[in-house]
């Protein structure tokens, strides 16, 4: 059995090295903000301050701005972290909210950024560090709001991605409006529109799927792994898409003309699928694409109002006329007379 008194040591050394570190990097910080890092008392902090003086560690105290270091005592070349360089590179694309505290990578996202910072020339550590909070601040690289929820459940799924294993979840079918357990061999996280998306093998109906991220409940990671199917090629699954559902078994080639005032609006779309774009000699768009997205797209090409006419396929044609029929009888109510 372990000696608790060495259990006691070894946590006291492990957090007076944090604090010569933290020391180091910051050109100030104060004794409050020592111990909320190391998750102790502030009275703890100005013991081990007094036992880093006695190290022969120069520091100065500057009042309310914290404790400066006098002397930088050097230290070894500190690397990353396989789980801080995914924190760093990685997480932050797939959520905002990483830099705050109950992200469960935030500690490996906050310590490899201090690793970083220790590469930086002294002079240039206090701007470094008030960039990255300003920018931070000012620079959305969201569109959306994000997908809180999906925090609990990234942990389970990058190791089922980085390491190839089977993961069971807890996934809500909205079309259904039901909850199923799936067993899922996850191969790839597509973004789309302010959500993330994970496609992969569906085990449970024995095909593949995709799984809308914040849909998932619940994930569990199984010992058994999996291989991407070698006939499998995430391009070809997706060229068919407007965007992410493919709804359709078969193919259907859409044409569409986008009147003049808002043609240049469509030219600026970046297309999931692949489009083909005619400017008329009157100003005119004419758009063709050939999806297996027929409600996605359709659904988008509504959103242009008056300024879309869908030319083929006919009977499409028809439906989206018997539609706006029907919405304007639901209108007219209101202008009829009394």
């Amino acid at each position: 059995m372990t000696d608790p008194s060495y259990s006691r040591e070894f946590l006291k050394t492990e957090r007076l090295l944090t604090i010569i570190r933290l020391l180091q990097e910051q050109a100030t910080i104060t004794a409050r903000e020592l111990a909320e890092y190391c998750h102790t008392t502030v009275r703890t902090i100005y013991r081990d301050m007094k036992e880093i003086e006695g190290l022969g560690i120069q520091y100065i105290s500057e009042g309310k701005h914290g404790y400066r270091l006098l002397q930088n005592p050097g230290s070894p070349y500190r690397y990353l972290s396989k789980e801080e360089w995914l924190a760093l590179t990685v997480y932050p694309q797939m959520s905002q909210e990483i830099t705050k505290r109950e992200h469960p990578f935030h500690q490996a996202y906050r310590s490899g950024v201090e690793k970083m910072k220790s590469m930086i020339h002294d002079r240039d550590a206090g701007d470094v560090t008030t960039l990255r909070q300003e920018l931070g601040n000012r620079i959305r690289f969201h569109d959306q709001a994000g997908d809180k929820d999906t925090n609990d459940v990234m942990p389970a799924l990058f190791q089922a991605i980085t390491e190839n294993q089977v993961l069971e979840i807890e996934y809500y079918a909205i079309y259904r409006d039901q909850v199923t357990i799936r067993s899922i061999h996850p191969y790839y996280i597509i973004p789309r529109s302010g959500h993330l998306y994970v496609i992969g093998y569906c085990a449970s109906r024995e095909d593949y799927r995709v799984f809308r991220l914040n849909r998932i409940h619940s994930a569990h990671v199984l010992a058994d792994t999996f291989t991407i199917a070698e006939d499998f090629d995430i391009e070809e699954y997706l060229s068919a898409r407007w965007s992410i559902f493919a709804d359709d078994e078969e193919e259907t080639t859409f044409v569409v003309r986008f009147n003049e005032d808002i043609a240049r609006y469509v030219q600026e779309f970046n297309f999931y699928a692949d489009t083909e774009l005619i400017t008329e000699e009157e100003g005119s768009l004419l758009l063709t694409t050939t999806l297996q997205s027929k409600k996605e797209f359709v659904r988008w090409v509504r959103s242009f109002g008056l300024d879309a006419e869908l030319l083929e396929p006919q009977y499409i044609r028809e439906e989206l006329y018997h539609f706006h029929k029907r919405q304007s009888e639901r209108y007219q109510k209101f202008f009829s007379d009394p």
